[in-house]
């Protein structure tokens, strides 16, 4: 069975947060790099990150995600 694994050093929350700005701009939104951003880091650091981009962008990111994902991935994330 495989895990996923936190990287030893992982990007900034700012630019984790910068990542999944980019990751909703335009039509859509790119599902990849929002899952393969959030499900490498851990809660501790998703809540770095969430507080990032509350300041950069003033704008909750769970209130962000729930309105750019749906269905099974949203409960997920």
């Amino acid at each position: 069975m495989s895990t996923l694994s936190v990287p030893p050093l992982p990007p900034s929350p700012r630019d984790d947060a910068m990542q999944l700005h980019h990751a909703f701009k335009g039509l859509g939104c790119d599902t990849s790099a929002v899952i393969n951003l959030l499900a490498h880091r851990d809660a501790t650091q998703r809540a770095y990150v969430q507080q990032e981009y509350r300041t950069m962008y003033s704008e909750e990111l769970s209130k962000r995600l729930a309105s750019e994902l749906h269905g099974n991935l949203e409960v997920l994330l």
